[in-house]
């Protein structure tokens, strides 16, 4: 299957060589059209954006804990709260300097 025109249009536009030589390969490799590919690569970019604007959200205090464990998990959350806090006492150390 080939790509659609408007796809290959904004596809080559400014330096999107490697997209198209990655988006080959992986056609290559996997077998799956291309637009397969494209929209299980939209899901999977539009997920970790999610993700990280959720974290964002977090750390910068408009998304509630619960909320936050709920779609990120525990694990990331202790992690996030830890290196917020570690931050916190760098900055302490470098202002006592």
């Amino acid at each position: 299957m080939t790509t659609p025109t408007f796809l290959q249009d904004s596809l080559l536009s400014e330096t999107s060589s490697p997209i198209i030589e990655k988006l080959a390969f992986v056609t290559r490799q996997t077998g799956q059209d291309e637009i397969t590919l494209l929209s299980r690569a939209l899901r999977l970019g539009l997920n970790l954006l999610y993700h990280q604007s959720i974290e964002q959200a977090f750390i910068d205090g408009t998304m509630p804990h619960q909320q936050a464990v709920a779609i990120l998990g525990t694990e990331r959350v202790k992690e996030i709260e830890y290196a917020k806090q570690a931050l916190a006492q760098d900055v302490d150390r470098g202002l006592d300097l």
